[in-house]
């Protein structure tokens, strides 16, 4: 029996079958990862991929999934494509109601994500509140992004001499550890995390403890996604409290706006609305 010749057509067709299904695991995946700061700090991971990982599978495989559709719409159906095209300019088509109807919802959907309205809003505010579920001040970095940070650098935040620090990395593991490697680098030696390596470190350091860099609120990029709520959350604070403060300064908010949101109506930075926070927080005993 001969054997078929092979089918590109069909090839093209797999391809993007395997494509579309990998895209909607990793953008399942990426929604409910948490933000960077923690990922990175703490080697989060899921199915065995680390956020990077599955960032890197999502880009890849919407390349991969790009190339296949223009691939089978140039090579295997532009013909179709041209001739369907020209035998509808020439007489009445009977689905310009679908295809009105088709441009119109995708208009809304890009309109309801980019203005942030419900319920798209919501399915946004959803995806940061299962972000932020994994936040706890045990598993954020004290500095924002600290895993790229030197051992030097963090020694230095640890009153640690640098030959010091990069002993104790040694110790636990990293053959190759040098002033100058990021606390990330050496953790792909190892298989532990960068937190782990600077918990050693801080152990390890003769500074004591209150001393140490803190996380905390205003320390992680996440500032200002944040909610008048949950800054008012975490400062023990009430919204309302907030909200007076804010009022009091000229400055209109309502328990769900965002720290950004805020900001960016008033002429500030996140930052400063934190400051204005930490301020109603101290006089209420908040913290």
């Amino acid at each position: 029996m001969e054997r078929s010749r092979f089918s590109y057509r069909a090839l093209t067709s797999l391809i993007l079958v395997w494509a579309f299904l990998t895209l909607m695991v990793s953008g399942i995946m990426l929604y409910v990862s948490p933000p960077g700061r923690i990922a990175n700090w703490s080697d989060w991971r899921l199915l065995g991929l680390t956020k990077e990982q599955w960032q890197g599978v999502h880009t890849l495989t919407a390349i991969v999934f790009l190339t296949g559709g223009l691939f089978h719409l140039l090579k295997f159906n532009w013909k179709v494509f041209v001739a369907y095209a020209k035998g509808r300019a020439g007489r009445e088509w009977h689905y310009r109601r679908e295809f009105a109807a088709s441009v119109i919802l995708v208009l809304v959907v890009l309109a309801g994500t980019i203005i942030q309205v419900p319920p798209f809003q919501s399915v946004m505010a959803g995806g940061e509140v299962i972000k932020n579920s994994w936040a706890d001040t045990t598993n954020q970095p004290p500095v924002p992004h600290m895993e790229e940070m030197t051992i030097q650098e963090v020694a230095g935040k640890l009153e640690l001499p640098p030959d010091r620090a990069v002993g104790i990395v040694k110790e636990q593991g990293v053959a190759a550890a040098q002033p100058q490697m990021s606390l990330k680098e050496a953790a792909r030696e190892t298989k532990k995390s960068p937190q782990e390596i600077y918990r050693e470190l801080q152990h390890k350091s003769a500074l004591p403890p209150e001393k140490h860099p803190q996380a905390g609120f205003g320390h992680g990029m996440g500032l200002g996604r944040k909610s008048v709520t949950d800054a008012a959350a975490e400062l023990g604070v009430t919204p309302e409290a907030v909200i007076a403060a804010l009022a009091a300064r000229n400055i209109k908010a309502k328990p769900e706006d965002t720290m950004r949101a805020i900001a960016s109506a008033n002429g500030m930075t996140p930052a400063e609305i934190f400051e204005i926070l930490q301020k109603v927080s101290r006089e209420k005993g908040g913290q």
